[in-house]
């Protein structure tokens, strides 16, 4: 080898090794997000200031910041889109996003694409031994299973947003339909009375106005899960994710409650499986349909779509049939940190800051919904005593928050372990059984025999 080539190879491997040290220096130095919350009026606001205040504290790293709605990743939404974009990361080792979105649901997709509900053992860390975590998070984040049985067994970063689940109720709607709603301790039968109510006004008026406007995001598991807990006596019975023959009867009898809503047609928007969300919401706060099933977030999401409008929509306590037993509710995280991430130490600060008093209060103030944070705010507060929002989370706050709080999706609370239905069978089936194309015995005969037959 004569000294020009050596000197050639020399110069080669040396630009490599400069090249190396420098991506890996630009890694280091930067941090990869992928935000939630666009377009959600004040939530928004709250990832923007954030951004801000972490850039300000961390001026050597560069935050590049992108919302999940605009990945480009093919899904159904946005919880999809986040769920591909991780499994795409994780198959080709390349961790290109340090803090992804992640919440209960995303974890789930993410589970069924790679097969394996551990997953996030393998890929996300675990903050739960971090002081400022352990600091930062209500007691019962720490000290119930529950929360870390959402996402593989972990707890993924900090539970800044908490929902009530209840009925939207369109007030233009009900002046319209003359239809006084009871806004606290409905019953069933006055929710039965509301639906023949609107469908005899549809009669009258030749019009066509559906009793709950739904869409292709159908929520209705939500008004199952409530009538159903207010058929147990107990309401721990009610949450217990075991099975039991009572709970079997109660199945049925919910199925029933649906089924006999049926005769009030139309129950439902005939549209409903090809309505995106934004007008889904626009067409409900025009006054097309009673109720929606959904729950606080969607305050943040009237506001952004439809600001002209958003308070033509109300909360309503959801019926119940013989007791009331409580929220159907959760307390979600929305943000982790990939284990492979080039910058670990800079995500493990932004979820740190995420956890802080002062962005607990602001999320109350701003959101008008509960956080799993600790906060000087317990729940949403307003100069104004007319705020119907903020009333409505402090009266089921003082009504029922000495029990815990649940919102299963699947009917692990009625099955246990060996539950057959998966949540969005169960949300396109009970839209059947109220378009009354299938009865409450036919799919009741039908889950008991695949269960059975485990």
């Amino acid at each position: 080898m004569n000294f020009r080539t050596m000197m050639i190879r020399s110069g080669l491997i040396l630009c490599f090794l400069f090249l190396i040290t420098n991506v890996s220096h630009s890694r280091d130095s930067e941090l990869n997000w992928v935000a939630h919350w666009l377009g959600e009026e004040g939530r928004e606001q709250l990832v923007w200031e954030v951004a801000k205040e972490f850039r300000f504290l961390y001026p050597d790293i560069d935050l590049n910041m992108e919302f999940v709605k605009t990945l480009p990743n093919e899904g159904i939404n946005f919880k999809w889109k986040s769920a591909f974009h991780i499994v795409e990361m994780i198959n080709s080792g390349d961790i290109t996003t340090d803090v992804v979105y992640l919440d209960a649901i995303v974890y789930s997709h993410v589970a069924e694409l790679l097969n394996d509900p551990e997953w996030g053992e393998k890929h996300l860390l675990d903050v739960s031994d971090q002081p400022w975590f352990q600091n930062s998070q209500k007691e019962f984040i720490l000290s119930s299973s529950y929360y870390r049985e959402q996402t593989g067994g972990l707890l993924v970063g900090p539970y800044i947003e908490g929902f009530f689940t209840f009925l939207w109720q369109n007030q233009e709607t009900a002046r319209k339909a003359k239809i006084e709603v009871k806004g606290r301790g409905m019953t069933l039968d006055d929710f039965f009375s509301y639906a023949k109510q609107l469908a005899d006004y549809n009669q009258k008026h030749n019009t066509s106005i559906p009793f709950i406007k739904l869409c292709s995001w159908n929520r209705l598991d939500i008004l199952f899960e409530y009538l159903f807990k207010s058929l147990c006596d107990d309401p721990y019975f009610a949450i217990e994710t075991k099975y039991h023959p009572k709970k079997e009867l109660l199945f049925l009898e919910t199925l029933r409650a649906f089924e006999k809503l049926s005769i009030y047609q139309p129950v439902l928007n005939a549209d409903h499986e090809n309505l995106k969300m934004d007008e889904w919401i626009r067409e409900y706060l025009d006054g097309d349909g009673l109720f929606i099933v959904a729950g606080s977030y969607m305050y943040s999401h009237f506001l952004g779509v439809y600001p002209e409008k958003y308070d033509n929509a109300v909360p309503i306590e959801p019926p119940a049939i013989r007791y009331s037993n409580g929220v159907v509710g959760d307390f979600i995280p929305t943000y982790a940190v990939m284990k492979k991430s080039h910058n670990r130490e800079a995500a493990l600060n932004l979820l740190k800051l995420w956890s802080e008093p002062k962005v607990a209060d602001r999320w109350v103030g701003y959101t008008k919904n509960p956080t799993g944070l600790k906060g000087h705010l317990q729940t949403p507060t307003s100069d104004s005593r007319d705020d119907v929002y903020n009333r409505y989370i402090q009266d089921m706050t003082t009504k029922y928050g000495h029990l815990p709080m649940r919102y299963y999706r699947a009917l692990t609370y009625i099955f246990g372990d060996k539950n057959p239905v998966a949540p969005n069978e169960l949300r396109a089936t009970l839209a059947q059984i109220l378009l009354g194309k299938m009865t409450a015995q036919e799919y009741y005969d039908d889950v008991m025999k695949r269960f059975r037959s485990q």
